[in-house]
């Protein structure tokens, strides 16, 4: 079976990975808030979830648009011509019997050099999306990462760790209600940092 690699465009590992644990909304203030100030307080902790940032951060979700919208041509090309192999490939299972050996032969053949031009294209796609990805994502993620940064500073938290990553290596347990920054964060950000129009874009 013949399958597309698509692109993963994140801060963190993406796409796929397990699930990350979202706290319920509640009246409660979040649990890094909660710690009692003092010399004997512990570290404040709390966790962001940067799996999300490419749907909820307008500034990097707009970019990353713009990245699809330029390879969309060549993804489409390819999924057709996967579509057409994989269809090839069911035909000559299909009818091996009825097929006469050169005939068999023949179109194993080509189907064997269509395979490798697929894969040829699929490998100059990735790596033509990933140079443009550093190119139009990386500014967007250094914005974010010096924001996170700074709101971590001015709320006095000492540890804040990605779930995420954490996520996807199975070392995510238990995630305590309120200890969730994410939404908090993106909206700050958003609010800071408003997307650009498009260009053309109405007034």
């Amino acid at each position: 079976m013949l399958s597309l690699t698509y692109l993963a465009l994140s801060l963190a590992t993406l796409p796929g990975g397990a699930e990350t644990p979202r706290p319920a909304a509640g009246s409660e203030p979040p649990a890094w808030q909660q710690t009692a100030a003092g010399p004997s307080a512990g570290p404040r902790i709390a966790v962001v979830n940067t799996q999300a940032f490419g749907e909820i951060i307008n500034e990097y979700r707009q970019q990353v648009t713009t990245l699809q919208a330029e390879f969309r041509p060549t993804i489409d090309t390819l999924q057709r011509l996967g579509a057409e192999i994989q269809a090839e490939e069911d035909a000559l299972q299909r009818l091996a019997d009825q097929l006469t050996p050169d005939v068999r032969i023949k179109r194993a053949d080509d189907l064997e050099r269509k395979k490798k031009d697929f894969k040829r294209r699929q490998e100059d796609f990735n790596e033509a999306a990933e140079k443009r990805a550093v190119i139009l994502l990386n500014p967007v993620r250094e914005k974010i990462s010096k924001a996170l940064e700074a709101y971590a500073k001015e709320r006095g938290i000492h540890i804040l760790l990605d779930v995420a990553t954490a996520a996807e290596a199975g070392g995510l347990v238990y995630l305590a209600p309120g200890m969730d920054i994410t939404e908090d964060f993106a909206a700050r950000y958003n609010q800071a940092h408003p997307a650009a129009k498009p260009a053309g874009a109405a007034r």
